[in-house]
């Protein structure tokens, strides 16, 4: 069947496990000795579901004809541009490694979104939970008490009613501000970090792990043979999160004829990092140097999200237990007043 007989909305969805799982079964039939074009025939015509065999006939169809197997590779319409970038460097440099940095690309990207994808639920979750207690507490309780409680009689007991309700609704509106002003100074963080004006802090772990994703997959695609042009151009799109404006950056950088050595000397990098990739003299040195920042910043990431899971939740628990202490004290309050409503009483007789 033809390709363009397909309409886009008809085509069948291939995850990324099924994509790692595509170049793992090549690459398998690479080392018993198959040909790549023989090992991508094979694994395209062992598909057992007819509507992924359809969408991939192109790509049988670019082999039939003698067209590159990078070529062919791109006919089945599903790698990204990053991964076909690294198996065009492949039939240069060898295409066995070049599907094997291929799928360890996929994987890395695959295994960075579900960690931080879970980091952040957990984190959302704590942050409703904090922002919802004090507002809870002033919207609902507190003007439920006022409501429900019948003030004392006596002017000294009234008087302290009322004072302790005043300053529960104080304290109350002080939570809420507190919860606003630090909203406010993440988001100025996230603004600061996202246009590369401030390196990463603990609060934004993620950016390490994004640029530490980065750097990985550059390390993995110059050492398949892609140019660092290629590179730049290739994660300024495919990049994940901040990494992203940083390989932008360095494109931008190498579009205007900047050297390589001081296009990738960009804003987004600690000091240390500077200095280690200003000392690289080839592309297999640089390679090496992006493994080595990878690695750092996965450790920066790993240690910054382990203190944020932990101080976020214990900084969630100490907010609604502060929360529930004003409560308490409104319910102390509650309970004082029918005392001094009943004293009172017993007072007439």
């Amino acid at each position: 069947m033809n390709k363009q007989a397909v309409k886009f909305w008809q085509r069948e969805y291939f995850s990324a496990a099924y994509k790692i799982a595509f170049l793992n079964a090549v690459n398998l039939r690479l080392q018993a000795g198959e040909s790549v074009g023989r090992a991508l025939t094979s694994v395209v015509n062992g598909e057992r579901n007819p509507n992924k065999l359809r969408d991939m006939v192109p790509a049988l169809d670019a082999m039939e004809q003698g067209e590159p197997v990078a070529t062919a590779f791109e006919k089945l319409g599903f790698f990204d541009r990053t991964v076909l970038a690294i198996l065009q460097a492949g039939e240069r440099s060898g295409m066995r490694d070049a599907i094997q940095t291929a799928a360890a690309h996929l994987t890395v990207r695959q295994q960075w979104l579900r960690q931080n994808a879970l980091v952040m639920f957990v984190l959302i979750n704590e942050l409703i939970s904090a922002v919802f207690a004090p507002v809870v507490l002033y919207r609902e309780i507190l003007p439920w008490i006022r409501e429900h409680i019948t003030p004392p009689n006596t002017p000294a007991a009234l008087f302290r009613y009322e004072h302790d309700m005043a300053l529960a609704g104080h304290l109350t509106l002080g939570l809420i501000g507190l919860t606003v002003v630090a909203m406010l100074v993440g988001a100025i963080n996230v603004y600061r970090i996202s246009r590369l004006q401030s390196t990463t802090r603990v609060l934004m772990f993620f950016s390490d792990g994004a640029m530490g994703v980065g750097f990985k997959l550059a390390a993995a695609m110059l050492k398949a043979g892609v140019t660092i042009e290629q590179v730049a151009r290739d994660l300024a799109h495919q990049a994940p999160g901040w990494s992203r404006r940083y390989w932008m950056m360095v494109d931008q950088q190498l579009q205007q004829a900047v050297e390589p050595a001081n296009a990738i000397l960009q804003q987004g990098l600690y000091q240390e990092e500077r200095s280690l990739l200003a000392s690289h003299s080839n592309a297999r040195q640089l390679a090496s140097t992006f493994s080595i920042l990878s690695e750092e910043r996965e450790r920066r990431a790993k240690r910054g999200r382990d203190i944020l899971l932990v101080g976020g939740t214990m900084l969630t628990v100490v907010f609604i237990f502060l929360c529930l202490g004003v409560a308490i004290w409104i319910y102390m309050a509650y309970d004082n007043t029918l005392s001094a409503g009943l004293e009172a009483l017993g007072n007439g007789f």
